[in-house]
């Protein structure tokens, strides 16, 4: 049986890098469809355009982690680690490039919390040579591939079966959790897209209530575009309905001039005096956030009542 694995690391990195020079370029991927949002039916064509192309992702994860070769040891079953690595890598770059693929510039929201989840799922792995896994995340974003790829450079990868036979394995109760949270994260996708549950209603609302700017735009946006050209603004106690689901920086600023509080996330270089607070989350959290600028804090919580 073929598996869709990386044919070689030379392979994979100028494969990579093409899309990131594409991404920088302003030129769409290949096969990318153009989806007219906002119009009538919007909504749904793009929710139809979403779950066909991931649903194909899924499929192709779960054939190729059913292809894992496990192996009997000492300690139980464990899988060769660098399959596991490559495997969640290859998912997120194809997960990615398959909400790419349907040409709304608005989902880069939901392509920050895939990346987002996945790097949590890249943390839970050890690196055993204390570079693949870092090489293989840093490959797998769009952003990191155009930040790379502005650099002119790419990170090492592991080439030799030498330097991957010493790779120490993973045992099955671990690789079955890291990609049991891998599956979650393209089936979380498929099944909002699926439902037509990508938009929702945001309600924001700040104390003290008198009514503040609040702006917020894709979290981790691509290299060579500004918070300006994607920031939406609700003015507090408000809602604003059709926001696409995925994860947002944001910041809101109480007051003006020099006796202006301001919270913003990420921490933006050079203001100390802003303190981090939760991103805005979209997928997993409530489309109620407040902000308390008497604590300096934003966060997610369950209705109006719950921001006094």
């Amino acid at each position: 049986m073929k598996t869709d694995r990386f044919s070689s690391a030379s392979a994979r990195a100028a494969a990579v890098l093409l899309a990131g020079l594409l991404v920088l370029a302003g030129l769409p991927a290949a096969g990318q469809i153009v989806i007219k949002f906002g119009g009538k039916g919007g909504s749904s064509k793009l929710a139809v355009a979403l779950a066909k192309q991931v649903k194909e992702v899924k499929k192709r994860f779960e054939a190729n982690r059913r292809a894992l070769r496990g192996e009997r040891g000492p300690g139980g079953k464990a899988y060769p680690s660098q399959e596991v690595i490559s495997l969640i890598a290859r998912t997120e770059q194809d997960l990615d490039q398959a909400i790419e693929r349907v040409g709304e510039p608005d989902l880069d929201a939901l392509r920050a919390w895939a990346a987002e989840e996945f790097g949590r799922i890249h943390g839970e792995l050890a690196p055993p040579t204390g570079q693949t896994v870092a090489s293989l995340q840093d490959l797998s974003t769009p952003r990191a591939v155009a930040v790379v790829a502005t650099l002119g450079s790419l990170p090492r990868l592991a080439s030799s079966k030498t330097e991957a036979s010493q790779e120490a394995a993973i045992t099955a109760e671990k690789a079955d959790g890291l990609l049991d949270q891998a599956g979650a994260v393209v089936s979380r996708i498929w099944t909002l897209a699926d439902r037509n549950d990508l938009e929702v209603d945001l309600w924001v609302g700040s104390t003290p209530e008198q009514k503040v700017e609040f702006t917020f735009w894709p979290k981790g946006l691509i290299r060579g575009t500004t918070p300006a050209s994607k920031a939406k603004l609700i003015i507090t106690n408000n809602k604003k309905g059709r926001v696409l689901r995925g994860l947002y920086a944001y910041k809101a600023a109480f007051g003006k001039g020099s006796v202006a509080q301001l919270i913003q996330f990420p921490v933006p270089s050079g203001a100390p005096e802003a303190k981090p607070s939760l991103s805005l989350d979209l997928v997993k959290e409530s489309s109620f956030f407040c902000c308390h600028f008497e604590r300096q804090i934003c966060a997610h919580v369950d209705d109006k009542k719950q921001c006094r």
